[in-house]
């Protein structure tokens, strides 16, 4: 390595330097990832549910570790559940039916939701037009329409699918909406003043805008979506964990519904980090600056 010595040792210097300062910014990343507290308020909710079990006899609220086992037993194969004739007698293959529905009906009435949004909020023809039928699907509790979506689509994942993507439909079309109008008209009006066309305003100024906080609204459908189609299939339908649930109930079987619940619970917070993981990354530029710049 050639070079003036002063600036070599400069340079030898600066490199554990740049080096801490990079293991610093990866372990202040990695420990942000992780919430202490989310984890202290895990054990403390298992210890209060355990303390619980002292007071209230188990055939009302049985052991954590007794659901734990339950959990072990019938992920795979639930022995119990051969006896109703279901597809597939196991946790597993329920949770997978209900988690492909959920994927399904929030893709579809994510993309559906928004476009929509954004395009009326741009239309004040389309506005009119849809704002009172969306408007109406979404002050109507959307499971007083589950009834007629299972005479309508019967028993079969028709029904909840539908059930599940006009909810999220009437969210995603609401956040993208208010996105829109929340959006500063300065921005268009200077792409504007440059030449920009309509369609580039839209690439370039519309959607980067939105994007942020349409994706804030897809996190939160979601998270509804888990419990609305639990519930349509507890209604009506021959698979899903809705139906496992509906299953243990008749039996009596609360170490059943315990495990059935809390599979259904820890699949929905992982998908939640993973969306909310993949979607820090689609939507990086909206960084959020804190005083002093940090």
């Amino acid at each position: 390595m050639k070079g003036n010595p002063i600036q070599l040792a400069e340079l030898a210097a600066a490199e554990p330097a740049a080096t801490t300062s990079i293991r610093g910014a990866n372990r202040r990343k990695i420990s942000s990832r992780i919430d202490p507290f989310g984890i202290i308020g895990m054990f403390l909710l298992v210890g209060i549910w355990q303390l619980l079990t002292i007071f209230v006899p188990s055939s009302l609220l049985p052991a954590p570790h007794a659901v734990a086992w339950r959990i072990a037993n019938d992920f795979f194969s639930a022995r119990e559940l051969t006896y109703f004739g279901l597809p597939d007698a196991s946790l597993l293959g329920s949770m997978l039916y209900t988690a492909e529905n959920v994927v399904i009906a929030v893709t579809i009435g994510s993309v559906l939701g928004a476009v929509t949004g954004l395009v009326t909020a741009r239309f004040r023809l389309a506005r009119s037009i849809i704002d009172p039928v969306v408007l109406t699907a979404g002050t109507v509790p959307i499971l007083v329409a589950a009834p007629f979506f299972l005479i309508w689509f019967g028993v079969g994942r028709s029904s909840a699918t539908t059930l599940v993507l006009i909810y999220v439909c009437v969210t995603l079309y609401l956040f993208a909406q208010k996105a829109a109008d929340n959006l500063d008209p300065v921005y268009e009006e200077f792409a504007r003043t440059l030449g920009a066309t309509p369609r580039r305003i839209v690439r370039d100024v519309l959607i980067p805008g939105t994007v942020p906080q349409i994706l804030g609204g897809v996190r939160i459908a979601l998270a509804g979506a888990w419990g609305l189609e639990a519930i349509a299939e507890l209604l009506g339908s021959q698979k899903g964990i809705g139906k496992v649930v509906e299953l243990f109930a008749g039996a009596v079987d609360v170490e059943g519904i315990f495990a059935a619940l809390l599979v259904l619970g820890v699949v929905a917070v992982l998908f939640d980090a993973i969306t909310a993981s993949c979607f820090a990354k689609i939507a990086a530029w909206n960084v959020v600056v804190r005083p002093g710049g940090r």
